[in-house]
């Protein structure tokens, strides 16, 4: 049987990089990556669909266990990595040192795909059918800038999938809670008048000052409110604004990018609906004249009950496997957050850690990428 190890060689040796970060087509986009992953799973007894959401991009669908798909578990991997500028390792050659896998992608996330890759291999997909269970391991495109494939592959989900495990760098820690991710625009607008005469306008400057003022209080209140003890609390981050004519020209318009940050039981639509209020507010004040919202990222926030069955499925094969019973939250986001709104039960869950992700010298600790192919093996098999 072949060993997570040995697969993580063979990915780690096939560019995938994001078409923008790639520094050629040799690298770029993940049609190589799908290939390896469809043909082993099509060699280990899985049905094999593919969905092409760009040129050369595709999601690809493994479906194994029960044909009626009325009881699905979703294991998920995106298939796309970084670019390579800067890195001080071979990005692909896949070197082994130390007990260590060196790479691109050797962290985020080939290490955890190799591991369900590994357990898939060894899984009784007949035994799952026969307890009306279906297998789907759904490797995606573009996860690296903006959840691309995810987004592509959710209106085509079962409804209702009952477990889902996302395969991400969690350094063997079954995540049950993170942050979601609300990035929006806000474009102010005031009326222009002559530099001579400003209080014949409205600054649309001066409005987005304030406006970032009482963002900023919104988002203190909404943390407290919000915070928990797995990640946090909600926060909020402008990054971005420009607005405004010439220095002499009252600003008729000002535009606000910014960040927030969400902490369930908080939601999305709660922020929106608050900081419209607030500009609301801002307009019946005569601070500016109107405001437009976009929002252009729209990841919900995961949050599972960490006595679930799924959480304790973890747990139970962590045991098992003699490691630490590691359950917890993190700040960042990932896939899980466009599938756990349509999961029963959402976990996070891979070898390695998300600060080897991205990093010059990438790479991921082998005896985790083996272990972490048994834990995913018991905890399929628990199903």
């Amino acid at each position: 049987m072949i060993t997570a190890t040995e697969i993580l060689k063979q990915v780690v040796a096939i560019p995938s990089v994001e078409p923008t970060q790639a520094g050629s087509g040799e690298e770029a986009g993940e049609e190589r990556m799908a290939r390896y992953f469809a043909d082993f799973l099509s060699d280990c007894g899985f049905e094999v669909e593919w969905q092409w959401v760009q040129p050369g991009r595709p999601n690809v669908w493994a479906w194994g266990g029960s044909p009626d798909r009325r009881k699905v578990v979703l294991l998920e991997s995106h298939l796309d990595t970084v670019g390579t500028d800067g890195m001080v390792v071979p990005p692909f050659a896949a070197e082994i040192r130390d007990g260590r896998l060196h790479g691109r992608g050797a962290a985020d996330c080939k290490g955890g795909l190799a591991s369900a890759l590994a357990a898939c291999a060894r899984t009784d997909l007949a035994a799952l059918a026969a307890r009306g269970v279906t297998l789907l391991y759904l490797g995606t495109m573009g996860e690296e800038t903006g959840n691309n494939g995810a987004w592509a592959a959710a209106p085509r989900l079962p409804e209702g999938l009952w477990r889902t495990v996302v395969l991400e760098p969690t350094e063997m820690t079954a995540v049950f809670a993170s942050k979601g991710i609300a990035a929006i625009e806000v474009d102010i607008a005031g009326r222009s008048a002559h530099g001579s005469a400003p209080e014949e306008g409205v600054n649309a400057i001066y409005a987005a000052a304030e406006f970032t003022r009482r963002l900023r209080a919104l988002a203190d209140a909404e943390g407290i409110r919000f915070g928990n003890e797995w990640v946090g609390r909600p926060s909020m981050n402008v990054g971005m604004i420009r607005g405004g004519i010439a220095p002499n020209v009252v600003a008729p318009s000002c535009h606000v990018e910014f960040d927030w940050r969400v902490v369930a039981p908080e939601r999305i639509g709660d922020v929106k609906a608050a900081i419209g209020a607030l500009l609301d507010g801002m307009v019946a004040e005569d601070l500016c004249l109107s405001w437009t919202l976009k929002q252009t990222q729209n990841n919900e926030p995961l949050s599972t009950d960490p006595d679930s069955p799924l959480v304790g499925a973890f747990r139970d094969a962590f045991r098992a496997e003699g490691l630490p019973p590691a359950t917890g939250g993190v700040r960042w986001c990932c896939d899980a957050s466009v599938f756990c709104p349509r999961s029963a039960e959402t976990v996070v869950f891979g070898p390695g850690s998300i600060k080897r992700a991205h990093a010059s010298d990438e790479w991921i600790d082998l005896a985790e990428v083996e272990a972490a192919a048994r834990v995913l093996q018991r905890v399929i098999a628990a199903f």
